[in-house]
């Protein structure tokens, strides 16, 4: 037997091994939200599968027709962003999923030429994001049905699709730029030649672009899309922080969210743990934003004072000593190793007033690779087991998009367990523990170290 043959018997075998986990555990599990925490039944057999069926794939696919698949896989995220753009997910929504919606009927109400429209469909319901019911009327399939119904994730894709696919066209000629290429600045990267312009992302995020007739500043709609983009990423990557790391140790704690955005992740929290607290550090422009989002979802928890809004810039010194947690949720990844060396030292005094209480939480992905990283390898963390790579090849390929993206729009990387432990030394820091979390975001717990 070649070693081709016995390659697909062993993963076909793993195969049916996660596919009988995973029909056991639907079973004797109510279904939830999509967007639910899996159990770790499911996880481990959907991460599994989903690994087994990449590599084979790869097995059984020419790799002509392989490459030409993957160089042309922008065109299904055009095509999403095309039906987000003119609110597709909503409008199949209206229609029972047996009978659908008529091409027509969409062309009427999109204004889109109806054989053009159908091609986008089309391309999407190959990938199971809608359903041709019957011919020329479609419907949601389980994923356009959650776009549908969440704003968040429609900000998502039109961030990514909008100013993020913008700055990848430039991202070869960057790369290959002599000085650009080898630079970590948040100001030579593709998003620069993209727009133009000489300042870094979020200082261009945060440049008002007009004012109101009472002189209010006003900001590029880039901004609300981004605020609201974060809020839809939480929603699909976070629920699992709040169950695989032991928040209810802390449910009367003070949470000090630096660089929070709108504060997504703390009133996820404030729901979960009524007696928890927390503070929702921010630039201005976001947390002006924030107070209209608090009052929206959770009003009481800014008048009895539960929540306090806070103007801060997370590279000055953190004006709130001794607190139990500090979170860095989607931070650190944002920047080059220099500036999260000075973020995480404005964090240290704070950290240092209650060393043996506080602690300092970073949400961010912990990257494996395809060989594996010792770290994880060593600490039983959850690394695959041959044939399958060590980092669950295609489960894992988002985490490695997202690590481009911040290449791409920062400078910023995603890192692994031993570079995270790198630049905590550096600042005065040191690695407690870290939690694998049922997702591709992970908790890495810090602590002030005795210098």
């Amino acid at each position: 037997m070649s070693s081709r043959s016995e390659q697909m018997r062993s993963l076909m075998a793993i195969m049916v091994q996660a596919v009988d986990d995973i029909i056991e555990a639907w079973a004797t599990e109510d279904q939830g939200p999509v967007d639910a925490t899996p159990s770790a039944e499911i996880f481990k057999a959907r991460r599994t599968i989903l690994a087994a069926m990449g590599v084979i794939t790869d097995l059984v696919q020419s790799a002509p027709e392989r490459l030409m698949e993957i160089c042309s896989q922008f065109y299904e995220s055009r095509a999403l962003h095309v039906a987000v753009q003119n609110n597709v997910p909503e409008l199949l929504s209206t229609a029972s999923p047996r009978d659908g919606v008529s091409l027509n009927q969409l062309c009427a109400t999109t204004g889109m030429n109806k054989q053009k429209l159908a091609r986008i469909l089309r391309c999407l319901c190959t990938i199971g994001v809608f359903n041709e019911v019957s011919h020329g009327y479609f419907a949601n399939g389980k994923t356009g049905d959650y776009l549908a119904k969440n704003p968040g994730m429609k900000a998502w894709i039109i961030f990514l699709s909008g100013t993020a696919y913008t700055a990848s066209v430039h991202l070869p000629e960057t790369l290959s730029h002599p000085i650009k290429g080898h630079s970590n600045s948040p100001l030579s990267t593709a998003f620069q030649q993209a727009q133009d312009v000489k300042i870094s992302y979020f200082e261009w995020l945060h440049t008002p672009v007009n004012q109101t007739s009472d002189g209010s500043p006003v900001y590029r709609t880039e901004l609300s899309t981004f605020n609201l983009a974060m809020i839809g990423g939480s929603k699909a990557l976070t629920w699992s922080l709040y169950e695989d790391y032991p928040w209810h140790k802390f449910e009367s704690a003070t949470i000090i969210d630096v660089g929070g955005g709108l504060g997504g992740m703390c009133l996820d929290l404030a729901r979960k743990y009524p007696n928890m607290k927390f503070i929702v550090q921010d630039q201005g422009p976001i947390i002006e934003e924030a107070q209209n989002f608090w009052n929206a979802e959770m009003p009481e928890a800014l008048q009895n004072h539960r929540t306090l809004l806070m103007k801060h810039d997370f590279f000055l010194e953190q004006p709130i000593k001794g607190a139990e947690i500090y979170n860095l949720r989607y931070i650190l990844h944002d920047w080059d190793d220099e500036h999260c060396i000075l973020i995480l030292k404005a964090l240290r005094p704070a950290l240092l007033q209650r060393p043996w209480q506080s602690r300092l939480l970073i949400c961010d992905s912990v990257m494996n690779t395809t060989i594996g990283q010792p770290a994880i390898q060593e600490g039983g963390l959850g690394a695959a087991s041959s044939p399958l790579p060590k980092n669950w090849g295609h489960a894992a390929r988002f985490a490695h998009m997202r690590d481009l993206n911040m290449m791409t729009m920062l400078n910023g990387r995603e890192r692994t367990a031993q570079e995270v432990a790198a630049l905590a030394e550096q600042a005065g820091l040191e690695v407690v523990k870290i939690w694998p979390c049922r997702s591709l975001v992970w908790i890495t717990e810090l602590k002030a170290s005795s210098l």
